[in-house]
Order: structure tokens, then sequence, then C-alpha cells
């Protein structure tokens, strides 16, 4: 690890976010109705995530979710410190940490990892993607319809009502899943488990990661559009033998919004 100092400190930063989390879980027995909006967890694991960057880095910017959600300058980390916390406070085993480093002629590096399965998937710029350690690629799948789809449904959608895109794709393709935690189901496009990724309003920190895993692991991504002055935007990724197709599918239903 030595060559590669970020990567050894982004992982060190995603076991610690696991410990937190299991002593936050270990003091907060007594949940009561409404704990997904309780944002405690959120904070203890984003403590531990930046503790261990700084003392790595103590002269790098952050970007973080729940602390530092403003835009800084690279060399920089974007983290996510519980992606599918509502997941996580209802006792559903998906949910994630992610971590990724941006650097100013260094080379980017990423970490996604899913908590409750321990699989740490990582990347490098140039160097690949793995999945605890073993390479790992994006699916073969060459049609459409025979593509399996994840994604997540935000407010804005479901407020406005325009499902066009999520229509298309239930009618075009093998199936639709949702499960909750966008930088996990990124990493599973890139181990090949789902061939398209899709979700109209993400942001920096629910994406950094997963996405550069993506292209590691021989996937394309595209930003279809931004949505608003916050620059949340809405992001395809896929295996580059339907990612075009998938993209004009999207892009052709998201006139009718």
């Amino acid at each position: 690890m030595d060559r590669h100092p970020h990567l050894w400190a982004a992982l060190l930063a995603a076991r610690r976010s696991a410990e937190a989390l299991a002593f936050w879980d270990e003091h907060h027995t007594n949940r009561v109705a409404g704990q997904e909006t309780d944002r405690t967890c959120d904070l203890a694991t984003e403590k531990a995530i930046l503790n261990e960057l700084e003392r790595h880095f103590p002269e790098h910017n952050v970007i973080s979710e729940e602390s530092y959600p403003e835009f800084a300058t690279k060399p920089r980390w974007i983290v996510d410190p519980l992606d599918g916390r509502v997941n996580y406070l209802n006792g559903i085993p998906h949910y994630s940490v992610s971590i990724a480093f941006e650097g100013a002629g260094t080379a980017d590096v990423s970490v996604v990892y899913h908590i409750p399965s321990d699989k740490l998937f990582t990347a490098i710029e140039g160097q690949g993607a793995y999945l605890n350690g073993r390479p790992i690629s994006v699916s073969e799948t060459t049609t459409l319809s025979d593509a399996l789809v994840v994604t997540g449904f935000d407010p804005t959608t479901i407020k406005s009502q325009n499902f066009n895109q999520f229509r298309s794709l239930l009618d075009q393709t093998q199936g639709v899943r949702r499960f909750g935690s966008a930088a996990a189901e990124l990493a599973m496009v890139a181990n090949g488990k789902f061939d398209i990724f899709f979700e109209r309003v993400l942001s920096v920190w629910d994406t950094a990661a997963g996405i550069q895993i993506i292209e590691e692991a021989g996937g394309k991504v595209t930003r279809i559009e931004q949505l608003d002055s916050s620059n949340r935007e809405m992001v395809l990724a896929s295996n580059p033998q339907i990612h075009q197709e998938a993209v004009s599918l999207i892009s052709s239903s998201n006139q009718g919004d």
C-alpha cells in the first residue's frame, strides 16, 4: 500500500466508519417511529471517516454530505458517510460508505464499502476495479431487453409524478429493482450484478466513488441532465454494449416531462 497512500487512507477510513456504526448501534437500541429522520448515525460515521482522512492528509479539502456539502477544490475527498440510512435504521442489510479522492496531478482513488456483506469495492485511476482485492468487470449483456436495471426514486420524481423514464425502463428491459443505496448499486453494476444503473436526482457524494469504480471496471457513465443549481444530476451507467441505447431511451422519455 506504500505506493497508494490515498487508497490506504480510504480503506482505513471505511473500516473506521463501520466500527463507529457498530458502536452507535450498540448504544441506540430503543428506536421509535419516524427514526428515518435520525441523522446521528450519519454524523458518527462521518466523524470517524474525516478523523482518519485528516490523520493522513490534513491539508486536503473535503466534501461530505452531512457537514461539508459545499464545493471544494482539488485535492479533495468526497464522502457519503452512510448511503442507505433508512435501510440501516430499519434493519435492512443494504447500506454503504462511499469515499472518493480526486487528486491534482495524483491518481484518483475510490472505495465503496458495503458494510453488511463486508464487501470492499476499490479503484485506482488507470488500474482497474476490485472487490476484496479481486478484479471485477461490468456485465456482457448485449441487448436492452435482457438488461436488469437498478434505480432510485427521489422526492422530486414522486411529487411531480414524472415517471416517464421509469416506465420506459420497465417496458424495454428485463426488470427494474430499487434497493436504496446508490453507491452500493453503482458498485454492483461494476461487478456485473446489474446491467444498468439509473437515478434522476443525485449529488456528488452519492456518485463520485461508484462512477469511478464502474469506469475502471470497463463501464460507461453518462450524466444526462443537471437538474438544478445545487449540481444534482441525472445519471445513467451501464456496460458499453447497451449504453447508447439506454441513454437514448432515457433521453427520449425525458422529453415528455
